[in-house]
């Protein structure tokens, strides 16, 4: 039987975005509330090639004071750059050491999902789709067999993955938003300008971040008197500018680049809409955010941001328009601008508290952990080939070579 009382995230080591934040913030969350919880991760000896300054999982659960048990290895130059199969073999030996039937809750990475996977008579594997994109779809078709349950975030990912399982036990995919730690609201008051604000990357993939300079363009031909605030950064983001200043509103937009999280809360606070330009989404964790902060949310129909639209509370503070529609998003925006600011920040908080808390995400874990039907079969032997290990350190010897002289 599944040991309703232990739980292990499973994730790569650098945060990397949404998904890795909320791995930290649930363990954390779990812990706090009395579970036993693993975290797993390797631990790099020195800064990654690849991190590009980010800071690594370990470092964000010391700095949250996390009860959760780290299972760690230090790791170096040889397994970021080495086979996935070498990558695995680690993973699968820093797993290896939970108690036999931990639920397993495994990261957006191909290789932590392969390395849970292969133990997975032993430990029930929960894959998490975080978005509606062909490599979760195609993590969960390559792995149905060895996955207990698949959490979706959205109604759009939910109902596109029955689809693509369709043998798979309807009983055991469920939609699951991410939750978000719920911070003490204090609503903002004051007239001014209608304060907008767009936090995430700007690129044209996924995020169409480029219809931001449109919709500032056509909105100042209405009568509203606004101001963009823009967190974060990205290829499209001297275009964006350069876009503002040629259309003379360079006044009425602020580029803030990317900011701590406790000055993007702060920020959201402040503002009366988000807006969501996306051609695509999961859940967006941006949205929850400004939802808690009292935040209105303008955002296209997409995964995550349509399964909102029609939930009572999001009358007084929550829009849908159709993706690339210009002048719906104008509409929108002015239907939101139209309703009492202190209505649309008490609806806004309060549909947070309702689908986006962490209590909340965390009780749909554990009734989703509660259907699982699972008898552990004795831990196989983790291994690694002679050959295969050789042969990785070879490649990891080439590649880290390889790096060195392009940077240097």
């Amino acid at each position: 039987m599944i040991n309703n009382n232990k739980i292990a995230f499973f994730c790569h080591p650098y945060h990397r975005g949404g998904v890795t934040r909320w791995m930290a913030d649930a363990a954390t969350a779990f812990a706090d509330a009395g579970k036993e919880v693993y975290f797993i991760t390797v631990e790099p000896i020195k800064e990654f090639f690849s991190a590009k300054g980010r800071e690594t999982l370990l470092e964000l659960l010391a700095k949250q004071h996390s009860k959760a048990h780290i299972v760690s290895t230090q790791v170096g130059y040889e397994f970021e750059f080495g086979t996935p199969e070498y990558r695995a073999f680690i993973y699968k030996k820093l797993l290896a050491q939970l108690p036999a039937c931990t639920p397993v809750i495994v990261s957006d990475d191909a290789v932590v999902w392969a390395a849970a996977t292969a133990l997975y008579a032993t430990y029930p594997v929960i894959g998490v789709l975080h978005s509606d994109e062909d490599t979760y779809y195609n993590l969960a078709i390559q792995y149905q067999q060895q996955a207990s349950f698949f959490a979706c975030v959205s109604g759009r990912v939910h109902n596109a993955l029955k689809i693509k399982i369709p043998v798979y036990d309807q009983a055991h995919i469920a939609t699951i938003p991410c939750g978000i730690d719920i911070t003490a609201f204090g609503p903002a008051s004051g007239n001014g300008p209608l304060k907008l604000v767009y936090a995430g990357r700007l690129t044209a993939y996924q995020k169409r971040a480029g219809d931001l300079a449109l919709i500032c363009r056509e909105l100042a031909k209405t009568e509203i008197h606004f101001h963009l605030h823009i967190v974060g950064d990205g290829d499209l983001k001297d275009t964006i500018e350069q876009e503002i200043i040629v259309d003379g509103l360079g006044q009425q937009v602020t580029f803030h680049g990317w900011l701590p999280r406790q000055e993007v809360a702060t920020l959201l606070g402040k503002c009366d809409i988000l807006l969501l330009t996306s051609d695509s989404e999961g859940m967006p964790i941006a949205m929850m955010e400004a939802l808690a902060s009292g935040c209105g949310v303008v955002g296209t129909r997409v995964s995550g941001i349509e399964d909102q639209e029609h939930q009572t509370l999001a009358m007084q503070c929550f829009r849908v328009y159709t993706t690339g529609d210009i002048p719906d998003a104008i509409h929108k925006i002015k239907e939101i601008e139209a309703i009492p600011k202190a209505a649309r920040q008490q609806a806004a908080r309060q549909l947070a508290e309702t689908e986006f808390s962490m209590e909340k995400c965390m009780a749909r874990y554990k009734q989703a952990i509660a259907t699982i039907n699972f008898t552990p079969s004795p831990l196989p032997k983790v291994r690694l080939t002679v050959a295969e290990g050789i042969h990785s350190r070879a490649i990891a010897f080439a590649r880290s070579v390889k790096v060195r002289l392009l940077h240097s």
